[in-house]
Parts: C-alpha cells; structure tokens; sequence
C-alpha cells in the first residue's frame, strides 16, 4: 500500500533530475473568486446552523479583513452542487488494514447514504496502487448506483508491490491530479469532493506533507475521509506529519471520520448533510503572489450571543495563482 510513512520521503534523498522532474504535479484555480467553503454545526448536537447570512461572518487573510463579495448558502440550494470522488487504494494481502483492505466486500453498506445525494450532484471512482497505476475509474455520473459495483471490482483485484515508497506516492498525487482536472471540465465547476475510504497508517515530513496541502489549497477541494475502527493509529513519528490523509482533510476544510461496518452509511450521510448545508463566501484576492495565505473565518462579533454553540469548520489558507473567469 502507499505507506505515506515513506512517501515523500524520497523526495529530498532522491539524485534523480528525471525522477525530481517527474514529481512536479501542479493544481490550478479555475476562479476569479477564492471561494470558501464553511461548516457550520451546533457543538452540542452536531446539527447545522442554517440561519446565519452574508453580514453574520468576517474572513480574514493573512490577518487583514475581505470584503465577502459573494454569499450562498446551501439550506436555500445555491451552494455548488458536489462532484463526490471516492478514493480507494489497491488491495493488498500483506498490508490489510491499513489501506482500503477493510472495506473490501463491504461497499454495499454505503449505498443507503446515497439516497441523500442531491440530484444536480455527481458521483465517481478513483483508485491508485503502490505499484504506480493510477485510474479514474468512473466519471462523474449521476447514476448514484454505479458506484457500489465499481468501487467492489477496483478491490476486488489484489496487487503486490516491491516496496511502498515513491511509486505509490506519485500514483496518488497523479490521481489527485486527474480528479481536479476532470471536475474543472465540467461547466459549471462543481466542487470537487474527495473522500478517502482509507486506514491512512501513514506519515511523512512536515515539509512535504504541506507542500502537497499547498498544491490542493490552489483549488477550492475539499477532502474527506472515512476509517475503519479497525484499522491501526500512529502515535508518534519523530520529526514528521503522521496520518497525512487527515491532516489534508483538516487544512482543506474537511473532516476524517472512524465508523464501524455497522456505521458506513451513517458516517457518509454525515458527510454529505455538512456539505449540503454548507455557506460558500467568496472574495477577490489583492496580491496573486502564489504562496500560501492563511484564512480566518469568524462570525461577526454582534451575532456571537445569538449563535452561541456554533462552531465553523473552513479551510485554512488558499494560494492565489491565477485569475479566469468564474
């Protein structure tokens, strides 16, 4: 499996200009707007918050105040719809638990959770392996009922690798890549969802595990994921980013959920209720200098007592590149 414990770690060791060259995987922005999407959700229940407006939040980047230029809120079904990818990695006798192995044979008890998908949302497969192959397996489809089959035949085939180190890592940046590219193809862009069916027993330098957040902060992706219980934790790694999965999940404004079999479907419903009941602020950036901006997202300091409890989830930066139409 890709053990991202190994990862990227060639990245800096590797002597190879071809092999540094190959590496050089780059996410676009396809707005004019950096759109950001927020949870908000009621601390004590975990309900969303569907009351709140344009004037009831404040963005901050880098510490200086934006004027929110666009509001849409998703309880009144003007947000993006969703182009929801799910993401597997090849199965591995060797290594089980903590890929995807877990959920092999086990599909089926997501579908219930897809009756919750609107009917202007998307669904598809991705898949990469260790051994470097990296597929777009299904298309976005509003056919919500292919997603089963197709997610049981990428595992039900098993795969051995020589290692798990760099071949895979780039298997799954090349993926990432072809699923941003796929969804900016559509018009309009939907937003591009990733969740991880992933154990993510997995690590790498803090250097390098932000350097691939910086690509993804480039779009407006959001990552998710979803973990079997079963499946092994790290506690510690020296020096390094552990359970990678999550923390890209984390700084892109997602959220990484353990379930049991039992659980799937509640987890995936879960998901897609934050996402359908999101607000999507949006505002023109000042300075297009590529690097990486850190975003803060409040609400307004005369609507704190009214919405006491609600806790907002969003991404953490964005990096400005290039300005196009939205």
């Amino acid at each position: 499996m890709i053990y991202l414990v190994l990862a990227l770690l060639a990245l800096g060791l590797s002597g190879s200009r071809a092999v540094a060259q190959e590496s050089q995987i780059t996410f676009h922005s396809s707005s004019n707007l950096v759109l950001v999407d927020v949870i908000a959700r009621n601390a004590k229940n975990g309900l969303p918050d569907k009351t709140l407006t344009r004037d009831d939040f404040e963005i901050f980047d880098n510490g200086r105040p934006v004027l929110i230029k666009t509001f849409d809120n998703g309880a009144q079904f003007t947000t993006r719809p969703l182009a929801l990818w799910f993401v597997v990695q090849c199965y591995m006798s060797d290594v089980v638990t903590e890929g995807s192995g877990l959920f092999r044979g086990e599909i089926s008890l997501f579908e219930p959770a897809l009756k919750y998908l609107d009917s202007e949302d998307t669904v598809a497969v991705a898949h990469w392996c260790d051994d470097g192959e990296s597929k777009l397996d299904l298309l976005p489809t509003r056919n919500f009922g292919h997603v089963p089959t197709v997610l049981e035949d990428v595992l039900e085939r098993s795969i051995e690798a020589d290692d798990h180190d760099r071949t895979g890592e780039l298997a799954l940046q090349k993926t990432l890549q072809l699923i941003v590219d796929a969804t900016q193809s559509s018009h309009p862009e939907p937003l591009p969802v990733v969740i991880f069916l992933y154990g993510d027993h997995s690590g790498m330098p803090r250097s390098e595990a932000n350097h691939f957040v910086d690509e993804l902060l480039e779009t407006s992706a959001t990552v998710y994921g979803l973990k079997d219980r079963r499946s092994p934790g790290i506690w510690f790694l020296p020096g390094e980013q552990k359970e990678v999965a999550h923390y890209i999940a984390n700084q892109t404004g997602g959220e990484y959920l353990e379930v049991m079999p039992e659980t799937y479907a509640k987890g995936l419903e879960d998901i897609l209720q934050q996402l359908h009941f999101r607000y999507e602020l949006g505002f023109v950036p000042e300075n297009l200098d590529g690097k990486r901006h850190k975003l803060i997202v409040k609400l307004a300091d005369l609507v704190k007592n009214q919405h006491k409890g609600v806790r907002l989830r969003y991404r953490a930066g964005y990096v400005p590149t290039v300005l196009q139409t939205r």
